[in-house]
């Protein structure tokens, strides 16, 4: 396993706990529940830490797939989305700087996101009156790096994924199928 499959497979974990941790967090707020509160905070304790994994394996993905770019020598049964990021090596590099701008931008609050649920946690184990004011802190910070971490996943994605980027379009292929459509690119 490379660095580069090290990066996709951890990757999406800090979106999917912001996310899980803004739901069950909000639950708990609502509910009065120290129990789920608890939990919320720890999801997000977790999203931080996945989000430093998935920080520290991208910049060995940055320099694997800037690599294999140059050199084109990703493995014969590569995926038509990998040769047209191949093809398209100057774009790549530039979507690869985008995603590495996102992902610098998501880091300070994914720290003070961490460090915030460790003090609520704190407070909340404590059983201190600011315990409830210290989630929702953490709370609306948790919807703020979900918006970032968006920026994120999606730059990321259009790395391999053309279908997904804003300038995608599609285009008939000549065949007697006229529901067959392929990349422009």
């Amino acid at each position: 396993m490379n660095a580069a499959h090290s990066h996709l497979i951890i990757n999406h974990f800090p979106i999917i706990g912001l996310i899980f941790g803004i739901i069950v967090l909000l639950i708990g707020i609502l509910a009065k529940s120290s129990v789920t509160r608890r939990v919320g905070l720890l999801l997000f304790v977790i999203a931080g830490i996945t989000a430093q994994i998935s920080d520290a394996t991208g910049e060995g993905a940055e320099h694997l797939v800037k690599e294999e770019v140059e050199q084109r020598t990703i493995s014969m049964d590569c995926p038509e989305a990998i040769e047209t990021t191949l093809e398209n090596s100057e774009e790549t590099k530039i979507l690869i700087h985008i995603h590495e701008e996102h992902a610098e931008e998501l880091m300070p609050i994914m720290w003070g996101i961490m460090a915030l649920s460790l003090i609520a946690l704190f407070l909340e184990f404590r059983k201190k009156s600011m315990a409830m004011p210290a989630s929702v802190i953490v709370l609306i910070i948790g919807v703020i790096a979900v918006y970032f971490a968006r920026e994120v996943g999606n730059s990321g994605g259009e790395i391999s994924h053309p279908e997904i980027r804003k300038d995608f379009k599609l285009k008939e292929t000549p065949s007697s199928d006229s529901n067959t459509y392929q990349d422009e690119d």
